[in-house]
């Protein structure tokens, strides 16, 4: 069986070199090797061409002789929430595409085993439940915080380097040059480059409207 790990964080990997780390030590650990990483910084609702493209040639190259096990250290890792996670584990488009999701369990999740998936659906929602509090105690603080004139917002990050981006893009760099060159995610390049991309689409519409 193979390994392939994916590893994601949602801001980029500086911001959140801690959980970057933690991951790739965690998918090592599970005996994922180093050509066998993928790694993406974007938000779980933005567009995650990394993780698409895995499970694209995941479900293309395995074979009963050939089986692949995915591996993320956490189940928010790859699946935007508990149901998605359950068709992707459940009802595969490859059976022979399997995932290990250590959060969940310790070993490679056996969608043919009723008792195994019951487990997993119990933890997951568990898991989901408390990422749901997280978010709603948050939502609270800031609530409470903007009462109090004491929000200022988060910190810029990516999209602090707009401008930096579209000169780099003007002078014709490729995104992953880009990412380089100004030290952000791809994933950020090409929501800045999307974002920029609509906004000249949309100033033109208004102009021809006039």
């Amino acid at each position: 069986m193979e390994y392939w790990g994916y590893v994601r964080v949602s801001v980029d990997r500086k911001a959140q070199a801690a959980g970057w780390e933690e991951q790739i030590r965690t998918l090592k650990t599970l005996g994922v090797k180093d050509t066998n990483l993928h790694t993406e910084e974007a938000s779980t609702r933005d567009t995650r061409p990394v993780f698409e493209n895995l499970l694209v040639r995941a479900n293309r190259d395995a074979t009963s002789e050939r089986r692949i096990c995915i591996v993320a250290a956490k189940m928010d890792r790859a699946f935007r929430d508990l149901a998605a996670a359950d068709a992707a584990i459940t009802d595969p488009t490859n059976p022979n595409v399997i995932w290990l999701l250590p959060d969940l369990s310790k070993h490679p999740l056996d969608p043919s085993d009723p008792t195994q998936m019951l487990l997993v659906r119990m933890m997951g929602a568990v898991a989901q439940f408390e990422r749901d509090r997280l978010a709603e105690r948050r939502a609270y603080g800031i609530a409470k915080a903007k009462q109090e004139g004491k929000y200022k917002g988060r910190k810029a990050t990516a999209r602090a380097k707009t401008e930096d981006v579209l000169a780099c893009h003007a002078r014709g760099l490729k995104p992953a040059e880009i990412a380089k060159v100004v030290e952000i995610g791809v994933a950020s390049v090409y929501r800045i480059l999307r974002d920029a991309k609509r906004s000249t689409v949309s100033d033109v519409g208004a102009y021809g409207s006039i």
